[in-house]
């Protein structure tokens, strides 16, 4: 019994090319350590794909591969790179459990430095080092930034790639040396090609939104410069509203037509609009300096500047001081041109956002810079064409009142004359000179209203009068003029048509409309037509028969020296309607004519009988 018991007992002895009971334990337990070891990986992939799907920045993309990363691969620091647009210099976007002090020196890189992140990105190929010593061998100056504070550590580098063009670089590092086995590899491989989807497509999405900004950007200062022609408010609107998107702050330098450049700006902080409020513009007091565009007259694009610049492109004491305050880190001055020369300059810097100028920002500049000297031109056009309007109307209230002094005294004599002369030939010779000379005052005082009301000195002093008894006199100073015309004016008029007006100004405006009546009317009956009407008016017609007006002609009738027919034919300065519809509408009327060609013209005012200020002037 005891043999069969030992013998029951006896284990086989394993075959030849099979490991011990131990050695199939350990196995399972690394195999059962792997697939826990993948399922973790295909857990943080999954983890990585729902948080880069929230991701619209590339900040925000390098904040999700960085946390998750280190996270899952328990790596002691991780950090993303990303190639700037120049494609010199690597942009620290996220780290994790970086020391400051050696963040601070690893910010911004140059792509030409010796260091593990910058060979990656060169290479484009992952970079893996298994020890402190491997890493000291090909990168001494990393030695220095990433020293090990227990022991030994390692470091993987992988290139970021989009659109065929390695765009940055994702880097771990370990407080331990380690190899790094082909799953390991690959998974952080995977990593890396998510981070590089997400960042092409958070790329893009920001392109749009910058896209649509500037769109934006551009509308509205398009839009403020083409509606103004006060140059000081719109410059300074455009120059709030390119801060902060493509700059910290903005200078506008314009030169006036006196030659002087007069400065606008905006800043995004009170102490650099404090430092530009007391800044102005400088010529370059020596070759080769680049700041400001208005000096050169070419684009300055200097996306990069640091001290050194500033100290090395500063004209005179001034702008040197000026700059030093403003530390930019970046600066960009396009011209403000027009075929006859330089107008100015659009001069935009980033500091204190420490963000750097782009080709795409030039562009925006360039255009912008287009738009604005278009908008400076057109308003030193516009003051030089005030001024000589100005100019003329001062003429004219000079001229007018220089004539009617001469022209008053020859009525007089004219009018002595035909007095005492007893030959009647004589008399009607001296008639009509007195009735020249009438009509030379008339077109004398059409001048100098043509002045006043240029300069809005149309003044009104309403008073009780009928509208009635002004078109009889009207229609009696006429009489003559009706006879020689052969033309019968008709008044139509039941009872009077009280109201508070100026009477020398709705006289002038009556004599108009029937001057223009008798003279277009071919000789035909002219009917006048006044009575009140409901909503306290008053209502004045005067209709002709006459040659009529084209329709096309209509629209431009009520500007000044507007005409419809010939001047050799018809004389006068055409300023009768405009006159009248000033005075129509300075008494809160309105004027309206109707016309068709050989049917005649028919004009209709009318006018409150209480105007609400009547004491006002006009304008």
């Amino acid at each position: 019994m005891e043999k069969h018991s030992s013998a029951s007992l006896r284990l086989p002895l394993p075959e030849e090319g099979q490991g011990t009971g131990l050695d199939l334990l350990a196995e399972a337990r690394r195999a059962r350590q792997g697939a826990e070891l993948a399922s973790a990986r295909m857990r943080s992939l999954q983890s990585l794909t729902l948080a880069l799907s929230g991701a619209l920045t590339p900040e925000d993309v390098a904040r999700a591969v960085v946390v998750e990363a280190a996270r899952t691969m328990e790596a002691h620091i991780g950090v993303l790179y990303l190639l700037d647009a120049a494609g010199t210099w690597l942009e620290l976007m996220h780290a994790v459990r970086c020391p400051p002090e050696v963040e601070a020196l690893v910010r911004r890189l140059p792509l030409e430095a010796n260091l593990p992140v910058a060979e990656a990105v060169r290479t484009r190929a992952p970079l893996w080092l298994e020890s402190y010593e491997r890493m000291t061998e090909r990168f001494p100056p990393a030695s220095i930034l990433t020293r090990p504070a227990h022991g030994n550590m390692s470091l993987a580098c992988l290139p970021l790639h989009a659109r065929g063009r390695t765009v940055g670089a994702l880097g771990f590092t370990w407080e331990r040396s380690r190899d790094f086995d082909t799953e390991e590899r690959a998974f952080m491989d995977m990593m890396a090609q998510q981070a590089s989807m997400a960042l092409e497509r958070a790329r893009l999405l920001s392109a749009e939104r910058r896209q649509v900004e500037r769109t934006e950007l551009l509308q509205r200062a398009t839009a403020m410069l083409a509606t103004s022609l006060d140059l000081g408010p719109t410059l300074r609107g455009v120059a709030l509203g390119l801060v902060p998107t493509l700059g910290d702050f903005c200078i506008i330098d314009v030169m006036g037509p006196d030659r002087e450049v007069r400065r606008t700006f905006h800043a995004s902080t009170p102490e650099c609009a404090a430092l530009l409020a007391a800044s102005r513009w400088q010529p370059s007091e020596r070759p080769g300096t680049q700041v400001c565009a208005l000096a050169s007259g070419r684009p300055q694009f200097h996306p990069q500047v640091n001290a050194a610049w500033v100290e090395g492109t500063a004209c005179g004491p001034e702008q040197l001081t000026l700059l030093r305050a403003l530390a930019p880190c970046s600066w960009l001055s396009v011209p403000l041109e027009t075929p006859e020369g330089l107008l100015g300059a659009l001069t935009l810097g980033h500091s204190l956002s420490g963000q750097h100028h782009t080709p795409e920002d030039l562009a925006l500049a360039t255009e912008l810079a287009r738009r604005a000297s278009a908008a400076v031109q057109n308003a030193h056009l516009f003051h030089q064409t005030q001024q000589a309007l100005q100019l003329r109307d001062e003429f004219l209230a000079i001229a007018s009142h220089e004539l009617n002094t001469p022209l008053t005294a020859l009525k007089l004599q004219l009018s002595r004359l035909r007095r005492m002369s007893s030959d009647v030939d004589m008399q009607e010779r001296t008639l009509s000179a007195v009735q020249q000379v009438d009509r030379l005052g008339r077109l004398v005082r059409e001048l100098l209203e043509v002045a006043n009301l240029s300069e809005g000195r149309l003044h009104l002093a309403p008073e009780p009068m009928d509208l009635v008894g002004v078109c009889r006199d009207v229609l009696e100073r006429f009489a003559d003029e009706q006879s020689r015309a052969g033309t019968t004016v008709y008044l139509h008029a039941s009872d009077a048509v009280m109201g508070r007006w100026d009477h020398s100004r709705v006289d002038g405006m009556v004599t108009h409309l029937v001057s223009n009546a008798l003279k277009y009317g071919q000789g035909r009956p002219v009917d006048v037509e006044v009575r009140g009407i409901p909503g306290d008016l008053a209502r004045l017609v005067v209709r002709d028969r006459g040659i009529g007006i084209p329709p096309e002609q209509l629209a431009h009738l009520f500007q000044r020296f507007g005409r419809a027919v010939p001047l050799r034919h018809y004389g006068g300065f055409g300023l009768g309607l405009w006159f009248s519809r000033q005075v129509v509408e300075a008494h809160g009327g309105h004027i309206h004519l109707e016309s068709a060609p050989g049917q005649g013209t028919t004009v209709t005012v009318e006018l409150p009988r209480t105007p609400e200020s009547p004491d006002d002037a006009y304008p």
